[in-house]
């Protein structure tokens, strides 16, 4: 089972989507993807709002 992730479901003007395997692989993509793109680092409210947005595929 995949898990996904998109910016745009947390209100970000952003087409980023993000998928994995585990719930580890995926906030590691996620945290790159955030300091990347939109120079944020993630802290522990962040990510635990972002779990709540995950898909499963």
């Amino acid at each position: 089972m995949a898990l996904e992730f998109r910016c745009a479901d947390v209100g970000l003007a952003c087409r980023g989507k993000v998928t994995a395997d585990s719930k580890e692989e995926l906030l590691a993509k996620v945290g790159e993807h955030a300091q990347k793109v939109h120079d944020v680092a993630l802290t522990e409210t962040l990510v635990d709002y972002a779990l709540t947005k995950v898909r499963t595929k």
